[in-house]
């Protein structure tokens, strides 16, 4: 029974998701409103925006472009020496613009896990999907990238990993990591709205 609490309490999360919209920019917006939290641009997606909840927990929203597609990288990093350190750029999932292609699409999901990496790689490889560890943002954080079939991403965190997420999926770090102004949280409007 506490096995189930530690799961459900815990570890058991989806941290963010990404959504193919017309306008990522008013989506974004919008959705930041509701969570009373703040829209910024996505870089990692041409056309991208992201809305952060600016909770404890790092929820996101991210927004692409309706014809832009996230896929896989090409090969997989060595394992031999890895570290937080080695560089997984040229492995990891991208998105792309104009993709015609129906295999991949815009949506994919970050989720935490109880399980450790290794225990993680094992259930993708008796699955025979791609799986690999990827070093996000030149190894400013870690997440194991699990193709489900294949053709849908799906992010997992292990324990370690999802506490690092937290502390790095707030708004003030993501405004400063693309270098623009972080514009006021739609929270301070509340007060006025409620008037």
């Amino acid at each position: 029974m506490l096995r189930v609490h530690y799961l459900i309490g815990e570890t058991a999360m989806i941290n963010h998701i990404s959504i193919g919209v017309n306008d990522p920019k008013h989506a974004a917006d919008v959705i930041a409103e509701l969570w009373g939290g703040v829209a910024l641009p996505f870089p990692p997606s041409p056309g991208g925006y992201v809305a952060f909840a600016d909770d404890d927990k790092g929820s996101i929203i991210e927004f692409v472009p309706i014809d832009v597609h996230i896929v896989p990288g090409q090969g997989l990093p060595d394992e031999k020496n890895f570290s937080i350190q080695t560089p997984t750029g040229d492995f990891e999932a991208t998105f792309i613009e104009g993709n015609e292609t129906s295999l991949f699409g815009s949506v994919h999901v970050n989720i935490n896990s109880p399980l450790d990496e290794a225990e993680i790689k094992a259930i993708a490889k008796r699955e025979g999907w791609r799986c690999f560890t990827a070093n996000r943002a030149g190894g400013a954080f870690q997440l194991i990238e699990v193709w489900v079939e294949n053709r849908f991403l799906v992010e997992v965190n292990t324990p370690a990993m999802a506490e690092i997420y937290r502390n790095l999926a707030k708004p003030e770090l993501w405004a400063e990591f693309i270098n623009v102004s972080l514009p006021p949280k739609y929270a301070a409007n509340y007060e006025r709205l409620a008037a």
